[in-house]
């Protein structure tokens, strides 16, 4: 029987939604470009709640300021996603559901228009 006592960090992601009713994922997940969110990642990670919206190429790109709100397949990234140089990512994004906006990234006035009737933030 061993009685030393062993911590251990469990880590998981800050939850960015209000609750999970009307929640729904984008088909197959979302491949991320993951030169474009290097930028907007926080230690190696694209956070979850981060604003993205599908590129011309089919690879998800981080929302900006100066993007219409005419781009295709906005959402928020569901899941913390790990960066790893030179490889673009599989993740999950939230098509529909209720986030709260001060825990998302990139959110302004366009995306809430890109998403209106999808992702509702104003309850």
């Amino acid at each position: 029987m061993n009685l030393k006592p062993r911590r251990e960090t469990i880590v998981g992601q800050k939850e960015f939604l209000r609750n999970s009713v009307g929640m729904e994922f984008k088909t197959a997940g979302a491949t991320l470009d993951g030169a474009a969110f290097a930028s907007v990642a926080v230690d190696g990670y694209v956070k979850a709640g981060t604003a993205a919206y599908l590129g011309d190429d089919g690879l998800y790109k981080p929302w900006g300021a100066d993007t219409e709100a005419a781009e295709p397949g906005a959402g928020l990234v569901a899941h913390d996603t790990k960066l790893i140089e030179g490889s673009n990512p599989i993740t999950g994004i939230l098509a529909a559901g209720h986030p709260l906006e001060n825990k998302c990234i990139g959110v302004n006035d366009t995306f809430k228009e890109a998403t209106k009737g999808r992702l509702v933030f104003d309850i």
